[in-house]
């Protein structure tokens, strides 16, 4: 395992995954949505962060992050509170 990402590495990277996870619904799922986003974010977050946890567990604490209008902070902080950091 890696090391845990701080609440802001963690947040900077889920903005990017929604970045490109925007593009990807766009432009190859010709604009539907993925029902399976939370194990596509796991995947973009794990690979840009190290494998800090395994992948099944991200995507769920992720799906069950609450939602809010700045949601990368809010699922940071709910990820890293449920992992106990």
């Amino acid at each position: 395992m890696n090391t845990t990402p701080s609440k802001e590495e963690l947040r900077k990277t889920l903005d990017a995954a929604w970045d490109a996870h925007r593009e990807f619904q766009k432009v190859y799922l010709k604009g539907v949505r993925d029902e399976a986003w939370p194990g596509w974010y796991a995947a973009y977050v794990l690979g840009r962060l190290g494998d800090f946890m395994a992948a099944s567990l991200l995507a769920s604490l992720l799906e069950a992050a609450p939602e809010s209008d700045d949601w990368s902070k809010t699922a940071a902080e709910y990820v890293l509170r449920e992992i106990g950091v």
